[in-house]
C-alpha cells in the first residue's frame, strides 16, 4: 500500500487531481490520506509516519512545493504539481524527487512515474516484521492466534486437498496445503492489508501468499516451497509482485 497526501492551493485542483489518481488506486494500492488546500495547514498537521508519498503544488503562498517538501518530507517520495517546465533544475538536487506533472497532467504520465519512480523505492524501505505470534481480529467476536511465518497461502478458492472456504470467509494453509485457520470470516482484501507488513501480498482476487515462500515465479504462474498448489497472478497484481519479489531479494 502507498500513502498519498495531496496539497495545492487550488481547491478545484486538488479535486481533478483526486479524481484522476482514484480511478486507478486500486490497480496500484494507492491510499488517500488527505487533501489540503493550505500548505501552511499541511506543514502543521502532517507527521512523518502519517505517509509515502507527497504530491504537492510546486508554486503556493506561505510555503512553495518545494519548501513544504524539505519541511515534512526530507525522506519521502515526492512528486510535483507544476505549470512550467522551468523549475526542474531549481530542485532535482534538492530533495529525491521522483517527478513532475505538468497541470493538467496525464494519467499515464503519473503511471509511468508509479512504475519506475515510486513503487519500488517506497517497497524497498519497507522492512518485514517477523518471529512474533499474531492475533488477528476476525470480525468483532472472534480473534485468531498463528505465528505468520507458518502461514503459506490464505484463501477462498478450493485447494488442491480440495478444501474450499464457506461463503465470505478464507481458509489459511500451511506447508503441504494442510488447513492451519479454518473459514476465518474475512475478506482477502482486508486480510492481506493486515498481513502485508509481515510479508504476505494479495495476488489475485481469492489469495494472498507468504512471499518468503515463493519457489518459482514463470510469468503469471507462481509455486511455493512446500506445496502442490499452483497459483496464476493477477493482471491487476502483476507489477506489485514481481517487485516486491525482487525486492525481497535484493535484486
Amino acid at each position: 500500500m502507498i500513502r498519498y497526501i495531496l496539497v495545492d492551493d487550488d481547491p478545484q485542483t486538488l479535486k481533478r487531481v483526486q479524481e484522476k489518481i482514484v480511478s486507478i488506486s486500486k490497480d496500484y494500492d494507492l491510499h488517500h490520506v488527505k487533501s489540503y488546500d493550505s500548505s501552511k495547514k499541511a506543514f502543521e498537521e502532517i507527521y512523518e509516519d502519517d505517509f509515502d508519498l507527497l504530491i504537492v503544488d510546486f508554486e503556493m503562498p506561505v510555503y512553495n512545493g518545494l519548501e513544504l517538501a524539505k519541511k515534512i518530507a526530507p525522506n519521502k517520495k515526492v512528486i510535483f504539481l507544476t505549470s512550467t517546465i522551468n523549475n526542474e533544475k531549481m530542485v532535482i538536487n534538492s530533495l529525491d524527487i521522483s517527478g513532475f506533472l505538468s497541470k493538467p497532467f496525464e494519467l499515464d504520465e503519473f503511471e509511468y512515474i508509479l512504475k519506475n519512480k515510486v513503487i519500488d523505492k517506497i517497497n524497498r524501505h519497507k522492512t518485514i516484521k517477523k518471529g512474533k505470534r499474531l492475533t488477528l481480529a476476525i470480525g468483532v467476536n472472534k480473534d485468531i492466534g498463528f505465528y505468520p511465518d507458518d502461514i503459506y497461502y490464505i484463501s477462498s478458492s478450493r485447494n488442491v486437498n480440495k478444501y474450499h472456504a464457506n461463503k465470505n470467509c478464507v481458509h489459511f494453509f500451511g506447508a503441504q496445503d494442510e488447513v492451519i485457520v479454518t473459514n476465518a470470516r474475512i475478506s482477502i482484501y482486508e486480510v492481506s492489508k493486515k498481513l502485508e507488513p509481515y510479508g504476505f501480498e494479495k495476488i489475485n482476487q481469492s489469495t494472498i501468499v507468504n512471499l518468503s515462500k515463493i519457489n518459482v515465479r514463470n510469468n503469471k504462474e507462481l509455486s511455493l516451497l512446500d506445496c502442490k498448489q499452483e497459483f496464476t497472478i493477477g493482471d491487476n497484481e502483476k507489477q506489485t509482485i514481481i517487485s516486491k519479489i525482487r525486492n525481497l531479494l535484493g535484486v
